[in-house]
């Protein structure tokens, strides 16, 4: 039975031998990066600064996701260049020239720590595509003997299977906290007391979020988007029926304020009753229609919002049809869906992709 290297425990994927002969080296690793790199769908640059991923073997401060990334990041640039000199000159390095590799790695740490996320994906990302082009110029007998298998698999597939087993409970968690709320930081209604840069700095986010949003529910094939598995009875259509119809609650409700200055309250049902029954009424339109209905509430609701002035707006009740109806739900609604969606895309154990693809959350 083939191993799905994907989807199947990571504890099943350390019994597989890799350097056997008839492993496929470069599926291999294409599959295991693809699973790193779902680690960080859907979840926030902020959340990458917290630290309790792991504690530091070195005995420095814990490591965060950020740090884990930055290591791999880091250790895969070295492994390019480590692996030019092995195919110009034969030559590999031994370990002693590291001296203390948890020493050395503390050092690595503290030379990323300026290195924004989206620098680490793409360093990360363009290290490892590297890597494997120089391992394929390798012959398979040089790629798999004792001096070169150490660096080269330890990068493109051992490192990462690693990394894997604290990260990926890591990401979940800090998912869960995304999808109830947590800013990872300070509490984003305050601001910083520039009125103006606080507005735009809201409205770039506000882009930003829905932007990787967008991006990743249209990746998903047609056929999946109505399966009740994304959350629980949730299909993706239903997330984005869902984030659509609080766009255009609360575009109706700061259009009211504008009118009448007073501010509506939430569903006198609850929450909980209000979206069953809306919902339900949502569930026979086409994707097509509740697509483009998503979009359109949210030009509506940007457009009532561009008219409150300020103390409306960072108001306790402007506040919540606003920054949480644009921003906060969606970002909460990314947690929810993103893996999934990366997931689906995914092939399946038979399958073997051309290249490695794109992923809309890399950038």
């Amino acid at each position: 039975m083939t191993v799905d290297l994907r989807r199947a425990p990571l504890g099943d994927l350390r019994a597989i031998d890799m350097r056997a002969r008839e492993r496929e080296f470069f599926e291999d690793g294409r599959a295991i990066f693809d699973r790193f790199r779902a680690t960080w769908a859907g979840l926030d640059d902020a959340a990458w600064q917290l630290a309790g991923a792991s504690t530091s073997d070195a005995g420095g401060p814990d490591w965060s996701y950020r740090d884990h990334l930055a290591h791999l990041a880091g250790w895969a640039e070295l492994g390019v260049e480590i692996a030019g000199k092995g195919l110009a000159t034969g030559r590999w390095p031994d370990d002693d020239e590291y001296g203390d590799f948890d020493q050395f790695n503390e050092r690595l740490r503290a030379d990323w720590q300026a290195v924004p996320p989206a620098e680490i994906r793409s360093r990360l990302i363009s290290a490892t595509d590297q890597l494997a082009e120089l391992a394929g110029r390798l012959p398979p007998d040089v790629l798999r003997s004792d001096d070169a298998w150490g660096w080269i698999y330890m990068t493109l597939h051992g490192h990462q299977l690693d990394h894997l087993g604290i990260i990926e409970p890591w990401a979940d968690r800090l998912r869960e906290r995304q999808a109830e709320g947590d800013p990872f930081g300070p509490d984003p209604m305050a601001g910083t007391g520039d009125p103006a840069a606080d507005q735009a700095a809201f409205w770039a986010e506000e882009a930003d979020i829905y932007g990787t949003f967008s991006r990743l529910v249209d990746t998903v094939p047609a056929g999946l988007r109505g399966l009740f598995e994304v959350t629980p009875d949730w299909s993706l259509k239903d997330h984005v029926a869902h984030v659509g119809s609080w766009f255009h609650e609360g575009a109706g409700a700061i259009e009211d304020h504008l009118r009448s200055g007073g501010w509506r309250s939430g569903p006198a049902e609850g929450l909980d009753a209000w979206n069953a029954r809306d919902l339900e009424a949502l569930r026979p339109l086409p994707w097509a229609e509740l697509r483009l209905r998503m979009d359109v509430a949210r030009q509506r609701i940007r457009a009532a919002a561009h008219e409150l002035d300020q103390a409306d707006f960072r108001s306790a009740d402007g506040w919540d049809w606003t920054y949480w109806d644009l921003a906060g739900h969606v970002r909460s609604h990314l947690a929810m869906v993103a893996p999934w969606c990366v997931r689906a895309g995914w092939p399946n154990a038979d399958e073997r992709p051309e290249s490695p693809g794109s992923d809309p959350l890399d950038a």
